[in-house]
């Protein structure tokens, strides 16, 4: 239910950027139908900011390209010479949902997300979650470059120095690929049995 003066946006410049980036950066969890799908948008609030190159949404942000969810508080876009320089996401937390071409789910959630188009590399702060293909990474700070598919997650080891205190463990869950099991024969069959089956097995 939409909250009272929601604002509804359809294929806003800025955010057509900024899914551009998504979808065409990041090979790694892109899926090639959300290229061409709709852009959605709702907020309390919009603001453009030509002279800067930004744009802001605020209050209660969803926006959806495909299968793209992006959820937050507080979203701006930054532009640089008329293309994506970076994308912040603020909430509580704020979210990012997307399926790849296998359909395999890639999502993350934190407090603060930026992603650097340039570099392709999206940063997740405080109480990061990152979960793609059934692996779970979670820490107060995680990097993920999707152009290599590579996640680094931790803070370094001087971050909790000010009060004596190591910093937040990193946690990780891995699924193994599943693999149909072979089926092996009864070991504790006799040979006399095996070849008994043998014999009376219906000729082809």
């Amino acid at each position: 239910m939409k909250s009272p003066g929601k604002t509804s946006f359809r294929l806003f410049s800025p955010l057509l950027i900024l899914f551009c980036a998504f979808t065409l950066h990041s090979h790694a969890w892109a899926k090639s139908a959300d290229n061409n799908a709709p852009v959605h948008i709702e907020a309390d609030q919009m603001e453009m900011r030509e002279k800067e190159d930004i744009s802001i949404y605020t209050g209660d942000v969803r926006i959806t390209k495909g299968s793209i969810k992006i959820r937050g508080d507080k979203i701006y876009i930054q532009n640089r010479n008329g293309a994506l320089y970076s994308i912040k996401i603020e909430g509580t937390p704020a979210t990012f949902y997307q399926l790849n071409d296998l359909n395999e789910a890639i999502s993350a959630q934190s407090h603060k997300m930026e992603y650097l188009a340039g570099e392709g590399k999206l940063e997740l702060k405080k109480s990061a979650i990152l979960e793609k293909d059934k692996n779970r990474f979670s820490s107060e700070h995680i990097i993920y470059d999707t152009l290599k598919d590579i996640v680094k997650a931790g803070q370094a080891s001087t971050d909790g120095s000010q009060n004596n205190t190591p910093p937040p463990r990193v946690k990780i869950t891995i699924h193994p690929d599943r693999k149909p099991a072979r089926k092996k024969s009864d070991p504790k069959k006799s040979t006399e049995e095996k070849a008994a089956e043998k014999n009376t097995a219906p000729a082809s």
